[in-house]
């Protein structure tokens, strides 16, 4: 079984609003036993640490070195951790260190829990798939057939994130692109074998390889898991975690979509994963309690506003 435990990461001195709002909304909505923010110089106020900082159960970690103890990994986590410089690298492995030695269910800060999933925590480990035009295995294609439809996809996704109601349309054709793992929800046992797996990937991976942008988030799980569920790791399909993949999550921001969160949100989703890179790409600015005030006919604003709106009463 999977410890009902929530792991956060962040890795910056501001810990932002809509983060606030993702561990608010797990709180509430799935009543963990606990929840771990594991941060690296994080200060402990502004708007975002004002949503959690009276939460039952919140415990508030800083790195330690120590998280990698224990991976039989020879200490290569460790030592990336501390090479690499972007913070959403170093997250990735910290979240699947965390995993292994303790167990739990992590989450990305950019989400909204909406449902619970204590059944999830059955399993051994859990990850969803998303939609995607370039999965890790296009990269050892020679095909250029291959790359022309992915460029095609690329085109079709843009359209259809910003054709009013195009989530609509984009549904219609998502079975024709890969169903591809992320790795901003993942539950794991501790001592969980696909884990065990990636830190061995790794391993085998050349050193520069390791450096590269991705290379150690959703292309690695993309990598050991093949996409497809075993015997430690069922892989769900995108309405659970993704219900609007990348780019078309943009709707989720979206003036007149308050009113049509039964559409955007399926039958099966227990969390929503909005994806902040449409933050800098359709916004133009940080998701914040103006910008929801700002904004009140969005689908987001809607979900946020029950967040804070539980929280007042």
């Amino acid at each position: 079984m999977i410890p009902n435990r929530l792991i956060f990461i962040w890795l910056g001195p501001k810990f932002p609003w809509s983060g606030g709002i993702a561990i608010r909304s797990a709180y509430q909505v799935h009543k963990p036993q606990s929840i771990w923010l594991v941060h690296e110089g994080m200060e402990q106020q502004g708007d975002g640490w004002d949503l959690i900082k009276d939460i039952e159960g919140l415990e508030v970690i800083p790195v330690q070195d120590s998280h990698f103890d224990g991976l039989n990994d020879d200490g290569l986590c460790l030592k990336l951790f501390h090479t690499l410089k972007a913070p959403a690298s170093r997250a990735n492995l910290l979240r699947l260190a965390l995993l292994y030695k303790y167990g739990g269910v992590y989450l990305d800060t950019d989400v909204i829990v909406v449902k619970p999933f204590d059944d999830l925590l059955q399993l051994e480990g859990f990850i969803g798939v998303e939609p995607v035009a370039l999965p890790a295995g296009l990269f050892k294609s020679v095909n250029p057939f291959r790359w022309i439809y992915c460029g095609l996809q690329f085109a079709f996704r843009e359209f259809c994130a910003r054709l009013p109601g195009g989530y609509k349309l984009f549904r219609l054709a998502e079975c024709g692109f890969s169903a591809a793992v992320n790795n901003a929800v993942i539950g794991a046992e501790p001592g969980n074998a696909t884990i065990h797996d990636a830190f061995q990937f790794i391993k085998s991976m050349p050193e520069k390889e390791r450096l590269k942008r991705f290379r150690l988030g959703t292309r690695l799980m993309q990598n050991v898991t093949h996409n497809r569920s075993s015997d430690s790791m069922t892989v769900f399909p995108a309405s659970f975690f993704y219900p609007l993949g990348p780019e078309i999550s943009a709707h989720w921001f979206k003036a007149k979509t308050n009113n049509k969160l039964d559409k955007l949100i399926l039958k099966n989703t227990r969390i929503v994963h909005w994806y902040n890179s449409v933050e800098g790409r359709f916004l133009k600015t940080k998701v914040s309690a103006q910008w929801v005030e700002q904004h009140p006919t969005t689908a987001f604003s809607a979900l946020a506003k029950e967040v804070v709106g539980t929280l007042k009463k």
